[in-house]
């Protein structure tokens, strides 16, 4: 049988061998042997003979048979279509185009697959979208402080890889405040684990909004925070330490009696500073802040030994100080 009628959907044809055993059907002819009850294995034509057909003269168009033509199978089912038989060479070609009802049926059968398929396509879509919600929530939340809601240490190293690239770039300034809350273990003991939970919440609150949109405020450590400023320079990076010292300097939140402060590191990206470097001097400056008297600001050097404090005390004597 020629391949372009394989896929037919309204005509049923299928080869017959010598003994009328059905051979390579196409779509519409097991769609039909499957409507009259046959389930199609070993399915052949019992009427008419098909033995008689074989040493039968054909007339011009090759035609041998129009009628009915029963159908059975190896199940002892069967069932009956109306067409014609041709001769094919040594074998016999069955033709048979079905009726209109049976076609609408077919029709509206592949309506019916055509909805739920579309149906199934909706659905998948939505899951997929939910699925690609719920995965941008998960990476969120691993990117998040869980008590303050501030960005984790894996989002502040992130973004300063990004800076310090942009930086390498177009060598603008990039600036780092690391700052460590003052005595915080006697709030604990004082006031409760919730309490000091509730301090740390609030402390993020004010940083948060004393801040631009452009910087990155970020939990750092336990007891520490971090501010990272993009196109900032030092005199400003050490404004906004200042300025962050005093908004928790002035902060008296019940029932803790004695204000919050906290000890700042300031750190300016140099050459050819990795991030690791970057955080070390941010690091050894607030250390240094807390060594000399707390609630102060050091500005990080290349060395320790450049390192210089900043304290309020000191603002109409000495203002800066080398350590």
């Amino acid at each position: 049988m020629p391949s372009w009628a394989m896929d037919f959907h309204s005509v049923a044809m299928a080869v017959l061998d010598e003994e009328g055993g059905v051979t390579e059907p196409n779509q519409c002819f097991r769609a039909a042997v499957a409507e009259l009850g046959a389930d199609g294995a070993g399915a052949r034509v019992a009427r008419p003979d098909v033995a008689a057909l074989m040493q039968a003269e054909a007339d011009p168009n090759g035609k041998l048979y129009t009628g009915s033509i029963i159908i059975t199978d190896q199940s002892g089912g069967w069932g009956a279509i109306s067409g014609d038989i041709y001769r094919l060479d040594e074998k016999l070609l069955i033709v048979a185009e079905l009726g209109i009802p049976a076609q609408q049926q077919r029709n509206g059968e592949i309506e019916r697959l055509t909805r739920e398929l579309e149906e199934t396509k909706r659905h998948l879509s939505w899951r997929n979208q939910a699925l690609v919600k719920a995965q941008e929530e998960i990476q969120s939340l691993l990117r998040q402080d869980t008590l303050t809601g501030l960005v984790n240490r894996k989002s502040l190293d992130e973004r300063v890889v990004d800076e310090i690239g942009r930086w390498e770039r177009y060598r603008r300034p990039l600036g780092l405040v690391l700052m460590e809350m003052d005595d915080f273990g006697g709030v604990n003991e004082s006031y409760g684990r919730e309490v000091g939970d509730e301090l740390l919440r609030h402390v993020a609150t004010i940083l948060t909004h004393s801040l631009r949109t452009t910087d990155l405020v970020a939990r750092y450590g336990g007891l520490e925070f971090a501010v990272l400023l993009p196109e900032t320079n030092e005199m400003g990076a050490l404004i906004v330490a200042e300025r962050l010292r005093m908004d928790l300097e002035s902060q008296i939140i019940l029932p803790m009696v004695r204000p919050l402060t906290a000890s700042f590191g300031v750190a300016m990206l140099l050459p050819g500073e990795s991030r690791q470097e970057l955080y070390a001097r941010a690091e050894r400056a607030a250390g240094h802040s807390k060594k000399n008297g707390r609630n102060c600001v050091t500005m990080a050097g290349v060395i320790d030994e450049c390192d210089q404090l900043y304290h309020a005390a000191d603002k109409n004597d000495e203002g800066f100080n080398n350590a």
